[in-house]
């Protein structure tokens, strides 16, 4: 009978979502919803939530990258920077002879933003995009350097070769104290490609011109009017700089074959290149998520295939490809710091803080450790068990302190004593149009009033709750201790290190027990983002958005 429902519950949520035309943060509103009138309902009474610092995490190798500085008024100011080896587009490339880069050549670097298009363009108009994943005040600008890294980001670590390298968000000074170049490569007199740079939503059009770059027509003849230029190549929006001409005519154009023969040989050569980011005075500032993986450098340059061959304009392309790094520096808000050191797992917290990057988790406890009877099982677990009740469902709620603030769009309910997703995430199959939506009926989403922001997030754990009361499997029993941490992408389910495990103790009705957290949910890590829910030791008067856990049941006959 509890599979039938189970999957009455699945399909009946996949039917809601194909029937319905609705803003992501109503999915999970109208998927966990509070209609339960036909079941009998408890609400679990001994409930704990604490926060706590990740402290420096394992960054490399992300899928997505974040660039730039992002003023929180509740976190504080994080700096994201970056850097990531290249791959040569061919290898072994003949650049033919006489090489030369012209004044009508360009070497320039793109890296496209998330961006979804709004309008086509008619003509040679440009078409309009409206920018995803792009955090703060767009219309104020950051200091974006380029440069050359001499510092090899390794595969494999130097002490056990059979261990994949890791690098933590606080290894800067192994890049900054290893520059090729002094000055950023991206040196135009074009200020918002350098220091006054800004992430913008224009679309990036490339024109048709000859051989002097002169716009010209398809037969070769000059266009004056501007509005016929003809657009040869359209890209969406990105950052889009011109480097340095002659650095990379030097380094990569007359560069000894042998360092070009092969990608191994170039990531020894061209060790990669960083990307710093800075706050300019009087500027918020803001911070872009990126898939450096979609980024790449033309270099354009002018030769002879032989030198009985005519000079022609050519290009090569440097992709995005290999070990990476971001780097996360924060100036914390005095308030969030002292939340983290003032946190106690043996109370609870009033509020639980969670951010990304090097930020924090929140643990959860459930059922308390009052134990009466001394049977080493808390007394309200020993209740609940003792009832046999079917299990029709389970929902945990968070309540959003800081509604006016920036939210993720999502936060993640895992296992954290075996640091593992809990089973209703396993058994949830509901996929979404955008893949960041899956797995909607466990929940997790934000769900929002455009009155005030963001409300609460909630998940759907009828499994794992199954699991701990009525399991005959006395593994099963175990009541682990969960964790809430935020997500970039729901889809991954990756644990990274922590620099700094650290291990604080599981209080148990029949004592306590020491558990090391050496490692949080990678996606954790992408995001840079946080929120501050209401915890289990609220304020009086906030009674009403007191995290909580309702059991909905149906007693057996």
């Amino acid at each position: 009978m509890r599979k039938i429902f189970e999957k009455i519950v699945v399909l009946s949520a996949i039917l809601l979502l194909l029937s319905c035309d609705k803003d992501f943060n109503t999915i999970g509103s109208e998927i966990i919803g509070d209609g339960h009138f036909e079941f009998d309902k408890y609400e679990v009474q001994n409930l704990k939530a604490y926060s706590k610092a990740t402290g420096a995490v394992q960054s490399n190798n992300l899928p997505i990258n974040s660039l730039g500085v992002y003023n929180d008024p509740f976190f504080g100011k994080t700096t994201s920077t970056f850097v990531g080896q290249l791959e040569l587009e061919r290898v072994a490339p003949d650049f033919g002879v006489d090489v030369e880069i012209k004044s009508i050549d360009s070497v320039y670097l793109y890296v496209p933003y998330f961006s979804t298009r709004q309008t086509a363009a008619i003509g040679n108009e440009p078409n309009t995009f409206r920018l995803d994943s792009i955090y703060g005040d767009i219309e104020t600008s950051i200091n974006l350097g380029v440069y050359e890294s001499d510092y090899f980001l390794r595969n494999f670590d130097a002490v056990n070769p059979e261990v994949s390298q890791k690098y933590f968000s606080d290894d800067l000074s192994l890049i900054e104290s290893n520059l090729t170049t002094v000055n950023p490569l991206n040196n135009s007199a074009t200020v918002s490609q350098n220091t006054q740079f800004k992430f913008s939503d224009n679309e990036i059009l490339i024109y048709k011109t000859d051989e002097n770059g002169v716009k010209v027509d398809n037969d070769g003849q000059p266009i004056l009017n501007a509005e016929d230029w003809i657009v040869r190549e359209r890209l969406d929006p990105g950052i889009f700089v011109d480097l340095d001409k002659g650095y990379f005519f030097n380094r990569i154009l007359l560069a000894n074959e042998n360092d070009l023969a092969n990608n191994n040989n170039f990531k020894e050569y061209f060790k990669g290149l960083y990307f710093k980011a800075e706050e300019n005075s009087g500027q918020e500032g803001a911070m872009a998520q990126l898939d450096f993986s979609r980024a790449y450098i033309v270099i354009q340059y002018h030769s002879r295939n032989t030198a009985a061959d005519p000079v022609t304009k050519k290009s090569f392309r440097l992709n995005f490809r290999g070990n990476t790094i971001n780097f996360f520096q924060n100036q914390f808000d005095s308030n969030y710091s002292n939340a983290l050191t003032n946190s106690n797992f043996t109370t609870g917290d009033e509020k639980i803080y969670i951010k990304g990057g090097n930020g924090s988790v929140a643990f959860i406890d459930l059922f308390g450790n009052i134990d009466d009877d001394n049977n080493g099982v808390s007394d309200e677990l020993d209740f609940l068990r003792s009832n046999n009740w079917l299990i029709n469902d389970a929902i945990i709620t968070f309540f959003v302190s800081n509604e006016n603030q920036k939210q993720p769009k999502r936060i993640f309910l895992f296992d954290a004593t075996n640091n593992v997703p809990l089973l209703d995430y396993f058994q949830d199959v509901t996929t979404s149009g955008d893949t960041k939506n899956n797995k909607f009926v466990f929940g997790g989403l934000l769900e929002s009033e455009e009155s005030v922001g963001g409300v609460k997030y909630r998940f759907r754990i009828r499994a794992h709750i199954d699991k701990i009361l009525n399991s005959s499997n006395t593994n099963d029993l175990r009541n682990v201790r969960l964790g809430l941490a935020v997500t970039e992408n729901i889809n991954s389910i990756a644990n990274y290190n922590l620099r700094s495990p650290f291990t604080f103790p599981v209080l148990l009705p029949s004592g306590s027990l020491d558990l090391e957290t050496s490692s949080i949910p990678m996606s954790g890590v992408m995001n840079p983002l946080g929120t501050i829910l209401y915890g289990t030791n609220v304020a009086p008067g906030d009674e009403d958005k007191k995290m909580k856990l309702e059991i909905y049941y149906t007693k057996p006959n």
